[in-house]
């Protein structure tokens, strides 16, 4: 049993399905990221668990008390927001201080927290100024120290990042996960930037259309994908067409080791290749295949990413499929556009799936 357990949660709006009985169970203090598309139930989810939404079916369980029933003021979950929601009138002391005042604290204890809370957030010398007199980033450390005065139980949060620029979020991201490792706080994470889940979390959830498809540390969710959809949406992957061959997969005529249980012989399926799983060197303009787990290709068009270069290339043997491939930055001239190259796939964990 885990510390938060959502169990078969069903919700629609209407004739919309939300969520199709979700079980979700998140550990004390774990960093838990729910990553996936608008619209696949992520935020309703969260909505859920804080208590702003009601459940259609399904229980809600916080360290072992069932709390479904439960209104949001005696949940004990902090929640912070993508639109920081801070009171406009009250300086950023005295948006921190709110929920203990709702909670009738001693106004010299709230001023002790809330001042305590601000030095975490790194505004310690902020407690004077107003929203309007913040920057975006201040205003939703602001907003995070508001969640953790009451020291809740769990730390909800809902695309906390997603309206600041990238610098600022970079920074404010690695700051949440410091300051949630400091308290040991149990937070849910609620995001559809990928690179933002797999860089803080523990373990990512990924959601389509109300279902979780998988859930696990951000290795496995990268390098071992269960579904095709997880394959997709998370980094850039290509789908290959493939014949199941038992034990390995014929891709154009080369193979792939790799298991194919639940697919006979014969049958047609595709294969999930990162476009870092594929090496690629120059050939010359009428060269064959110098081995026969080499494929052939045209470059189309490069993309200069930092690091590495991004290839689209066509292949010769594959019906003209356009497959990407990712290669260091630094000879990439030697694989400008028309360039003809030949390709190996070598996937470290090849995921298989129906054709």
């Amino acid at each position: 049993m885990g510390y938060l357990e959502l169990r078969t949660i069903r919700k629609s709006f209407g004739a919309t399905s939300a969520l199709e009985g979700l079980d979700l169970s998140l550990e004390a203090g774990e960093f838990v990221s729910l990553l996936g598309p608008s619209g696949c139930g992520k935020t309703t989810t969260l909505r859920i668990i804080a208590g702003f939404e009601t459940a259609d079916g399904g229980r809600v369980v916080l360290d072992g008390q069932d709390i479904t029933r439960v209104p949001p003021s005696r949940r004990d979950m902090g929640m912070v927001f993508q639109s920081y929601s801070l009171f406009p009138n009250m300086s950023a002391l005295a948006n921190v201080e709110f929920g203990l005042r709702v909670r009738k604290q001693a106004s010299a204890r709230r001023r002790a927290r809330a001042a305590e809370l601000l030095h975490l957030v790194g505004l310690a010398t902020h407690g004077a100024h107003y929203p309007h007199q913040l920057s975006g980033g201040q205003q939703q450390r602001v907003a995070l120290a508001r969640a953790l005065a009451i020291a809740p139980r769990v730390l909800l949060l809902d695309e906390p990042l997603s309206a600041l620029d990238a610098n600022v979020r970079v920074a404010l991201r690695d700051e949440i996960r410091r300051i949630q490792t400091e308290l040991g706080i149990t937070t849910l994470f609620v995001t559809h930037n990928q690179e933002e889940a797999l860089a803080i979390s523990d373990r990512v959830g990924v959601m389509s259309d109300g279902r979780l498809e998988q859930l696990a540390g951000p290795s496995t969710i990268y390098g071992k994908p269960a579904t095709a959809f997880v394959a997709q949406f998370v980094g850039v992957s290509n789908l290959l067409s493939g014949v199941a061959e038992g034990g390995s997969v014929s891709v154009y005529g080369r193979r792939i080791a790799t298991t194919t249980a639940g697919f006979p012989p014969g049958s047609a399926v595709k294969v999930v290749v990162r476009p870092e799983e594929i090496r690629i060197r120059a050939l010359p303009d009428a060269a064959p295949a110098t081995s026969a787990d080499e494929l052939t290709g045209v470059v189309l068009t490069h993309s200069f990413l930092g690091p590495v270069t991004r290839l689209s290339v066509r292949l010769e043997n594959g019906d003209g499929q356009i497959i990407r491939v990712d290669t260091r930055s630094r000879p990439f001239e030697e694989h400008r556009s028309g360039t003809r190259v030949g390709l190996v796939l070598e996937p470290t964990a090849p995921l298989v799936v129906r054709a």
